[in-house]
């Protein structure tokens, strides 16, 4: 007999759950719930919680929120024991995950209960036979991925189309036996000629850039994407560079490189793609493309070493249109310009210096007018600040009743489950109502806590702010690193709000924008 305390059961489906799902077998889930509930009924224990990993969850920790949520709550020795239908469910992962999963276990003194054995993480022989159980999780694991990848490469090397989702202008075929290629969209081929012929033209006049392109696109023609929405430059880009048009397929172009602060696609360069002569027919020929990319080649410029800021309102200055960031325009003969670089948003741009200056006087405006207000009204404004914060914490205290309300109906149908008043589907879905009030309440909580917190910082950020400001605008001019800028203004400023409708260097409206700054004391400029 197991320990009397709290258990709960972790499902995940495997690739091959999935793939027999597919193939019309009962669902994972179902299955599974039901081999650990029955489970639990023989060895004389009640499940109070069940955490359900989203099916398309990856083989990393970090790639599956609910073993986050179950590790959180093992370390916090919130369970006796944790019922899976195998040790493999917990982790498939790289050496070090395996390490966190039973490191959690064998700390916190939690018990791993299946239906062939339960591990004593603490005990020498069940802790041997746990890691050795994730040792060959991981390897049968990684002799399917290097299976699968395997095929894939030999895919691309007969000219097959492994992507699950054609590239525009194409549409998707299935070819005898295994595999796919592809075919040309009698709707969108066209559309690819023309970005090529527009991005190419012989005449320099003719013409045209991305971003004119997309307009073209969206403005005139009025072409959707593949997925019905506006053309952008970075997807005129994509099928500039895309050498799937003159027949190539290609594989680990972007391969997805699985890092431990989350997954990342960079773009390798074309020689270190695996690439060949495709089985589809092309839709661009070889001297058009060639020529794009010669075109693409000498607009590129090398980009900014990474983590340098060049420009000191980086992150700070939203556009009081679109609400994108205005970012940063270098110009090798002129100043450089800050710039809204959304397709198709009016908000004309500035040069930095004069938004720069702009910024500063209207800080030195907005001090001065604060100060007047602070002296005049500060054991009012004090005493308003005090009563909104406690009005705050009374509805947190509100809520936090609640709670206990909701643990004790809980208990309540863990006893009516023991009294056979309810059937186990029916305590399920009971727990299910009631962990879902539970889970919004936490997060209603979490937000107020916040929000306190929040109130409380902007309280104490009323007596600070002076000098606070004071100082930015003493040393802000002397300062030469727009880094150090950077992070002077975000000690004072949550966000500015630039606006200009007229543009024109000759027109006199160099300097008439609109600049809404937003000091950290308060949600209004």
């Amino acid at each position: 007999m197991l320990p009397s305390g709290k258990y709960c059961a972790y499902l995940r489906k495997s690739r091959s759950d999935l793939e027999a799902e597919g193939r019309g077998e009962e669902e994972t889930y179902v299955r599974h719930e039901r081999t650990l509930i029955e489970l639990s009924k023989r060895i004389g224990i009640v499940i109070s919680e069940i955490y359900r990993e989203r099916p398309v969850s990856g083989e990393r920790i970090s790639e599956r929120p609910e073993m986050i949520r179950l590790l959180q709550d093992v370390e916090e020795q919130k369970w006796t024991g944790v019922l899976v239908v195998e040790v493999e469910r917990l982790a498939r992962g790289d050496t070090m995950d395996q390490g966190i999963v039973a490191q959690a276990f064998k700390y916190s003194d939690t018990l791993i209960v299946t239906p062939m054995r339960t591990y004593n993480p603490n005990d020498p022989n069940d802790e041997e036979y746990f890691e050795f159980g994730l040792f060959m999780s991981r390897r049968e694991f990684k002799t399917i991925t290097r299976r699968l990848q395997s095929g894939r490469v030999s895919a691309v090397k007969e000219g097959k189309y492994t992507g699950n989702v054609p590239p525009y202008g194409y549409q998707r075929i299935k070819l005898p036996g295994k595999g796919y290629s592809l075919e040309p969209n009698l709707e969108q081929a066209p559309i690819v000629q023309l970005i090529f012929s527009l991005y190419t033209d012989s005449d320099p006049g003719k013409r045209k850039g991305t971003a004119l392109i997309a307009k073209y696109l969206n403005e005139v023609l009025k072409v959707p994407t593949m997925k019905n929405g506006r053309w952008i430059v970075a997807t005129i880009n994509g099928i500039l560079r895309n050498p799937v048009y003159i027949g190539k397929v290609r594989w680990k172009s972007r391969p997805q490189i699985k890092r431990r602060d989350g997954k990342s696609r960079p773009r390798m360069r074309r020689e270190n793609w695996i690439e060949a002569d495709g089985l589809h027919e092309p839709i661009i020929s070889e001297e058009v493309f060639n020529k794009a990319h010669e075109i693409m080649q000498s607009k590129s410029h090398p980009p900014a070493p990474a983590g340098k800021i060049s420009n000191p309102l980086a992150g700070l200055v939203k556009c009081g249109m679109c609400n994108g960031a205005i970012v940063l325009r270098p110009h090798n003969n002129t100043p450089d310009s800050l710039i809204c670089p959304r397709q198709g948003c009016r908000n004309v741009g500035s040069y930095l210096s004069i938004v720069e200056e702009k910024v500063i006087h209207s800080l030195k405006q907005w001090l001065e007018s604060y100060r007047a207000e602070w002296e005049q009204n500060r054991p009012e404004s004090n005493a308003h600040d005090e009563l909104r914060i406690k009005a705050q914490q009374d509805a947190l205290k509100a809520m936090e009743k609640r709670k206990k309300e909701y643990v004790e109906q809980k208990n309540n149908l863990h006893d009516l489950l023991e009294q056979k008043v309810y059937s186990i589907e029916t305590f399920i879905e009971r727990s299910k109502t009631v962990e879902k009030r539970m889970d919004e309440l936490d997060s209603m909580m979490e937000q107020a806590r916040k929000e306190i917190e929040l109130e409380e910082k902007r309280a104490e950020a009323k007596v600070q702010i002076i000098p606070q400001v004071e100082h930015v605008l003493s040393v802000y001019f002397e300062t030469e690193d727009p880094a150090k800028k950077n992070a002077l203004l975000r000690t004072i400023l949550d966000q500015i709000i630039y606006t200009k409708h007229k543009g024109g260097r000759w027109s006199g409206a160099m300097d008439k924008f609109e600049l809404l700054l937003y000091p950290k004391i308060s949600k209004n400029p």
